[in-house]
């Protein structure tokens, strides 16, 4: 149907629904999944984007597409994962050269599981159509709000979201964040920053985050990724020019600070102007309220004095690729000598310096040296045997296992927190180094033994916990009654509640 016509033929009621709509997308949040200008004949497709954030594909969100047609285009969801493999949705709003699909129409034609999705498409219609804007329209009071459970985090937990497989962040726990470190940006010749995530997609990343109350920081450098760096700050001139360009890469994506990530031999030149560079990016940081921390190893420290070092809000600790082990690249007493060398030799307080772990493996050749060419992420240690979880060495492959991973989160508490390489390498639910982590450094924001979640811990949670047990009662906070702490609700938990109780004391 003409999209001319399909005005004509409105209803009274139809009409409100579309003013519903206009109000809709300037009072509710909007993820901007696209923006340009894209053409297509008749029949054909423009666009193509691949879904790396399945949640936002929630109850009470709407597609909103801006486009230039005499048709109405078609929404097309497709999967490969065993959804629907070709799934058209007509749009039910449509207001001026906006067309709105709805939830409720994406499921109808898909299905309700999300998760199976993988690209959404643009298909013409009987006419051409030239596509802008494709915009997801988060609902208010929808699932889609991005916000994670409520914890208070002890120790800083600081992840690394590589660029090259930043759709880890559309499964990522972020409450179990305090900072999200985006690597790498780097600049050109010009000293223009940029990465490999697409511009929507960054913006995407940087509002989940700041809903979930995660600062998001802007890593520069990185393995190989340091050689331009020298030509843009060995004078005060190109040093000025190319701060402002990094402060305007942070402005530009609402970014919360920079890490230095610069890794380079202690022979290299750069030394001789890093500490200039740095008190000048203090200035700039301070001035726009940004953190600004690094990321170093004893390698790369040498040069970089204790001065240079105080600059900085914190200190990322590279614990791991350690290759004078012949065992383990990054076990407790690398962790352990690492943090110690930076407290005492360049005189960092313990509450700046933040524990690296890796979150994947390597191997050793057979004369028990390291073998560089040997990467195996923690996920794939976990595809080839869950009991691996609790491993530190699998098939030669040294890492750092549940068991390791919880030591290494009770020395972060000692020194200021633990930082992760890298997050799209965890394994998924119960394996997941990530959740454990979190349930060491984090602690929930509620009362425990608070079942019925009134913020007070009495009789009556006694009353509701031994009702769920029975079958007989929803409860309202599952993990307040977790008394014993042991991930299981059961009648253990309720008797040490009714002991509490009786002692007239909280669990």
């Amino acid at each position: 149907m003409k999209a001319r016509k399909l005005t004509a033929l409105l209803t009274a009621t139809a009409m409100l629904f579309l003013q519903g709509i206009s109000v809709y997308a300037e009072e509710n949040s909007t993820i901007h999944l696209y923006e340009g200008e894209a053409y297509a004949e008749a029949w054909t497709c423009p666009l193509t984007l691949a879904v790396s954030d399945r949640s936002i594909y929630a109850e009470g969100n709407t597609i909103a597409i801006r486009c230039e047609a005499e048709t109405a285009p078609y929404f097309v969801l497709t999967s490969n994962s065993g959804g629907e493999s070709w799934a058209q949705v007509q749009p039910d709003g449509a207001e001026d050269d906006w067309y709105y699909y709805s939830y409720e129409a994406m499921a109808k034609s898909f299905g309700s599981d999300f998760s199976l999705l993988d690209y959404i498409s643009v298909m013409s219609s009987d006419s051409p159509v030239t596509v802008y804007n494709i915009d997801m329209l988060i609902a208010e009071t929808g699932s889609g709000d991005d916000e994670g459970e409520s914890v208070t985090h002890n120790s800083r937990v600081v992840g690394y979201l590589p660029d090259w497989s930043y759709q880890a962040y559309g499964n990522l726990d972020f409450s179990a964040l305090t900072h999200l470190n985006i690597c790498f940006c780097n600049p050109d010749t010009e000293g223009n920053i940029s990465n490999y995530i697409p511009e929507a997609e960054m913006k995407n990343i940087v509002s989940k985050a700041h809903k979930n109350g995660v600062k998001v920081m802007g890593a520069l450098g990185g393995g190989g990724g340091c050689d331009g760096y020298l030509p843009l700050i060995d004078t005060p001139a190109e040093m000025a020019d190319f701060n402002e360009k990094i402060m305007e890469y942070c402005e530009k994506y609402d970014l919360d600070g920079i890490d230095l990530d610069i890794e380079l031999g202690s022979g290299n030149e750069i030394w001789n102007y890093y500490a200039d560079w740095v008190s000048s990016l203090r200035v700039l940081c301070d001035e726009r309220g940004y953190e600004m921390s690094t990321a170093t190893a004893q390698w790369v420290a040498v040069k970089v004095s204790a001065e240079t070092f105080e600059l900085f809000d914190f200190v990322n600790v590279m614990g791991y690729d350690n290759d004078a082990d012949e065992s383990s690249h990054a076990d407790m007493e690398f962790a352990q000598t690492s943090l110690q060398y930076f407290n005492v030799q360049k005189k960092i307080p313990k509450d700046k310096l933040v524990l690296g772990v890796p979150f994947y493996g390597r191997g050793y050749t057979s004369g028990g040296a390291l073998d560089w060419n040997s990467y195996v992420p923690f996920s794939e240690l976990i595809a080839s045997d869950t009991a691996n979880y609790d491993r530190d060495v699998y098939n030669g492959v040294a890492y750092n296992g549940a068991s390791t991973m919880r030591e290494k989160c009770a020395l972060a508490k000692e020194y200021g927190g633990i930082m992760i390489w890298e997050l799209s390498q965890d394994a998924s639910g119960e394996y997941s180094l990530l959740a454990l982590i979190k349930s060491e450094l984090t602690t929930a924001d509620y009362v425990m033994g608070d079942v019925n979640a009134d913020g007070e811990f009495n009789i009556a949670d006694a009353v509701m916990l031994q009702s769920w047990l029975l079958g007989s009662k929803e409860i309202n906070n599952a993990k307040a009654g977790d008394i014993c702490s042991d991930g299981i609700l059961d009648i253990f938990d309720l008797c040490a509640m009714k002991n509490s109780l009786a002692k007239g004391k909280v669990a």
